[in-house]
């Protein structure tokens, strides 16, 4: 899951946008490797499979009792193969950083999105909100991290902004009853632009497996307090709710958070955190594909423009 981010250069659909996807990264910019083109679109593919997952679970779980659950498991995983591979469990500070981190990054963030899903929030406008991570997360590197942002990575941005905002417009229409649902989505887009920062200046040197495990089992004891006394731990265990609860601890957890941060460990925020751009495209790729949602040509033309500003992005060093 969450790894060591020492050093950030930058760096959260239905079928046809999944392929768009694959295809446009197959024109990879220079310098970026063959291992390092596939973390990058496994990372899209598993963080976008993330808001499906999410708006299933709910279905027989509080939004609280979910994220509780799913990180109580993928925390004690990895505590367990921390053990038996006897890696050093992190003591003194590192441990209370890696604690904040992991409630920032997990707890903060995936709390707040299943609230707001709860409350009404579709899972693309969700997706949305969270893919201005790039430039919330920027922000905040620029004067804490000194990071520097070129005008070509500027532009990426703001042309992927408006790919997201144009995929996923054909969607969106506002109530009342969506306030409190976005607010809680927004609270999420705040949790993990502050948390990955925050791992970047205070986190370094953890070890990717007892750090995670912390950072996890940290994020579980902050939503359980909630599920408890909020939810009084609402979950029905079913037959379907196992491989989606698995799924979301395994998979969005542990592999998900991982390639971010092992992204962020070898490139800067920007250039990173730019991919999240496509991850609204692909979450509407996956609706499409196991929810039957109609795919139309806002959402294809934003995938096209968030694809050229994702990919110009990543073009510039920081």
């Amino acid at each position: 899951m969450q790894l060591n981010p020492t050093q950030v250069t930058p760096p959260s659909a239905p079928p046809p946008a999944m392929n768009a996807t694959t295809s446009a990264a197959t024109t990879a910019p220079r310098g970026i490797g063959r291992a390092d083109l596939l973390a990058r679109v496994a990372l899209v593919l598993v963080w976008s499979s993330g808001f499906i997952s999410g708006k299933i679970g709910l279905r027989h779980s509080a939004p609280y009792t979910f994220a509780t659950l799913r990180f109580a498991l993928a925390g004690g995983v990895l505590l367990v193969i921390a053990l038996v591979s006897r890696r050093a469990l992190p003591r003194g500070r590192l441990l209370a950083h890696l604690a904040v981190a992991g409630v920032l990054v997990q707890a903060v963030q995936f709390s707040s999105i299943y609230v707001g899903m709860d409350l009404g929030v579709p899972s693309g406008l969700a997706a949305l909100i969270i893919a201005l991570y790039p430039l919330t997360a920027s922000l905040i590197a620029v004067p804490v991290l000194h990071e520097r942002v070129t005008r070509g990575q500027c532009l990426g941005l703001v042309l992927g902004l408006g790919g997201v905002a144009l995929a996923v417009g054909e969607g969106l229409h506002f109530d009342a009853g969506y306030l409190a649902g976005l607010g809680f989505v927004i609270l999420a887009l705040l949790g993990i632009s502050a948390g990955t920062v925050y791992q970047k200046r205070f986190c370094r040197g953890m070890d990717p497996v007892s750090g995670n495990a912390v950072q996890l089992l940290a994020a579980a004891v902050a939503a359980l307090l909630p599920a408890l006394f909020a939810e009084g731990f609402d979950v029905t265990f079913t037959a379907g709710y196992w491989p989606v609860l698995l799924w979301t601890a395994l998979v969005n957890s542990i592999v998900g958070v991982g390639l971010l941060y092992g992204l962020l460990q070898r490139h800067g925020t920007s250039q990173v955190s730019s991919l999240f751009y496509l991850v609204p495209m692909v979450t509407a790729g996956f609706a499409a594909l196991l929810l039957d949602q109609h795919l139309g040509p806002l959402t294809l033309g934003g995938l096209v423009l968030a694809t050229a500003g994702t990919l110009l992005a990543g073009r510039v060093r920081s």
